[in-house]
């Protein structure tokens, strides 16, 4: 029984280390983010019927505290000029079954003069009907009408997270997504002009 514990313990631990979100970042390295002071959030929204304004805000709060922390101002979007950075944030939800599937084996065998057959059915049935729900945050920045950084990350949580569980993971993402925000530009600014 000790060696069964020991290990599912092991497997949980093999697992949980298997599912690290990761972020994905692509920025143009042509750009000098250290020239921006100021930035504004899109007014464009998405208008399917599944959008989600306080989870929008949510992200939104969590990148504000990235960015003030980078010294960077936030300005009320005017239009796309009206601060060195414009930032559109979106996410997206897909549903994750937990599930578990079992087999009935079907074959034929023969020895020696006997033989014998069985017959069989594979199926896939779920164990446990709830679902966990994967939230990808997407964070686009562009500077006038030209893309300059792109993020994407997403984390996995049961569906009924409280509203504080909820900040939580949102920030936690965010976190991450921006850590190492303003990225290091290949741009040399030269000082003797």
């Amino acid at each position: 029984m000790k060696k069964l514990i020991t290990l599912f313990i092991l497997f949980s631990l093999l697992s949980a280390c298997s599912n690290k979100p990761t972020s994905h970042i692509d920025f143009n390295p042509e750009t000098n983010f250290q020239l921006f002071n100021s930035y504004q959030f899109s007014t464009q929204m998405n208008n399917s019927v599944d959008t989600n304004p306080i989870m929008i805000n949510r992200i939104q709060g969590a990148v504000e505290n990235v960015l003030a922390s980078n010294g960077l101002n936030k300005l009320t979007f005017i239009d796309i000029n009206s601060a060195d950075l414009t930032i559109y944030v979106t996410f997206s939800q897909q549903e994750k079954e937990n599930n578990s599937s079992f087999s009935i084996g079907l074959g034929t065998s023969r020895i020696g003069s006997n033989s014998s057959g069985s017959i069989g059915v594979s199926t896939s049935v779920p164990i446990n009907s709830k679902a966990d729900i994967i939230t990808t945050i997407v964070i686009d920045i562009s500077d006038a009408n030209n893309a300059i950084w792109h993020g994407s990350d997403s984390y996995q949580a049961s569906g009924d997270l409280s509203m504080e569980e909820k900040d939580k993971a949102v920030i936690t993402t965010v976190n991450r997504l921006l850590a190492n925000f303003p990225p290091q530009s290949a741009v040399i600014v030269n000082d003797k002009q």
